[in-house]
């Protein structure tokens, strides 16, 4: 839980920060050493934040926010429907009545991983934040969360990117 919180802030230091096309068939990706690799959206930056495991994947700044795909994983011993549940929770007890649930359901990568997908809204610094929350199990007893951020009302902009970037994940 406290990678999640860490992970939830450094979501809102983004915000701030520095449209996006996505080209299928990218050929820059982000890898990360014996973990996973992932198409970077065509004109993204990969960003290095200082106390975070991974880098980040961000897009222009519009409208005071920088749209963004984040990742962390965690440790779990039990079954993607079972961490889905805890996750949703953890979602719950960060966010309390400020988060909507928009949407619950799977996504299947091009190299055939089965994930779970859950969208919320939630108000944070006066914005009405979109978070596209994508699960998967890793072979090791625990899972990556890729976030995949926006502002809610661009998300028609952001939502095929989104889904195209992360049906490009692959574990190594």
């Amino acid at each position: 839980m406290k990678r999640i919180i860490v992970y939830l802030f450094a979501l809102l230091f983004l915000l701030t920060s520095s449209v996006i096309t996505y080209a299928a068939g990218n050929k820059d990706r982000y890898v990360e050493k014996n973990n996973f690799s992932i198409a970077v959206p065509e004109t993204w930056d990969i960003v290095t934040i200082k106390g975070l495991k991974y880098k980040i994947l961000r897009g222009a700044l519009d409208n005071n926010f920088a749209p963004t795909i984040n990742f962390v994983d965690e440790k779990y011993n039990g079954q993607l429907d079972k961490y889905t549940e805890y996750f949703m929770d953890q979602i719950d007890s960060i966010f309390g009545e400020n988060k909507e649930y928009l949407f619950f359901g799977e996504i299947i990568t091009l190299k055939k991983l089965t994930g779970k997908l859950i969208v919320i809204t939630s108000f944070q610094q006066e914005m009405l934040i979109q978070f596209n929350y994508f699960i998967f199990p890793k072979n090791n007893g625990s899972y990556i969360i890729i976030t995949c951020s926006n502002l809610a009302d661009e998300n028609a902009k952001f939502y095929e990117i989104f889904i195209n970037t992360v049906r490009t994940f692959e574990l190594l």
